[in-house]
């Protein structure tokens, strides 16, 4: 049997007791499930050699309909979220993190009428909606989907506080040099040097920045990172769309520590001393 007859029939299994409230309605999971891969298909974005996949999938549905759905949302969303990993893992498109299907009232829609929009958004930001989904069906979020896939829980950073001081040494070892960084993009494995003789660096989509970000979803001067007079590295969000986040969290001004991993977009950087 093949993954979307599995599918298929465990949606049956799941809306077999509805079948009496929802059996005028034109709706059905499989159809959700095959606009949600088309719109997967058509919304996948290339960059650096690779294609990536829609990581939000929000399905609008008249009131009434999201009415007699409502309490079969999570399995509904479950399912599918794990019919697309599985269909973009086969057509060799890259996901940042599992993706999220949501269901969202849209008062123009005709009843049994619906729409799926895919999007490309960052994986904290899916995240942070994810625990909203799982909030408005009051149930627990499952643990593995509280972080990204493969990656522990995010740590939390600490605001930037005036006055804080640069890292110090391990006993034995020469001090830190921190005057001097560098930013490595965790895709191409490039390299941006991060230099005292030019304390402010700005990061965005627009040619103008000193580091240029090829990802839509990155502003277009985004966030910038800084040598603060106290000797440390700090990253500043410039009110972008998507956010800034550090080791997953999101900030809007933080310092850096050596090893901290840097979301900007769907991109991943790492921050290190030189």
């Amino acid at each position: 049997m093949g993954l979307f007859s599995k599918f298929e029939d465990k949606m049956e299994d799941a809306f077999d007791n509805a079948a009496e409230k929802m059996f005028d309605v034109p709706i059905s999971p499989v159809q959700i499930a095959k606009k949600a891969e088309k719109q997967m298909k058509r919304e996948r974005m290339v960059g650096a050699g690779k294609q990536y996949a829609p990581t939000l999938y929000t399905v609008l549905v008249n009131p009434d309909d999201d009415e007699r759905f409502f309490g079969y949302y999570p399995t509904l969303a479950g399912e599918t979220e794990t019919y697309l990993a599985t269909k973009a893992a086969d057509a060799g498109l890259i996901t940042d993190g599992a993706p999220l299907v949501r269901f969202i009232v849209d008062n123009d829609l005709r009843r049994g009428k619906f729409e799926v929009i895919a999007e490309i958004v960052a994986a904290p930001i899916v995240e942070q909606l994810r625990k909203e989904e799982y909030e408005r069906y009051g149930i627990p979020l499952p643990q593995a989907k509280a972080s990204a896939a493969g990656q522990a829980p995010a740590q939390q950073k600490q605001p930037l506080w005036q006055g804080e001081p640069a890292p110090a040494a391990p006993v034995g070892k020469a001090p830190i040099d921190t005057s001097q960084a560098r930013l490595i993009d965790m895709a191409t494995n490039q390299t941006f040097l991060l230099l005292d003789d030019k304390p402010s660096i700005t990061v965005g989509r627009d040619t103008t920045n000193d580091i240029i970000v090829n990802d839509i979803n990155a502003s277009r001067q985004h966030a910038e990172l800084r040598l603060e007079p106290q000797g440390f590295w700090s990253i500043t969000d410039l009110k972008s769309t998507n956010g800034t986040f550090v080791n997953g969290c999101e900030i809007s001004a933080c310092a850096l520590s050596d090893g901290d991993s840097i979301t900007i977009g769907l991109s991943n950087y790492v921050f290190r001393f030189a």
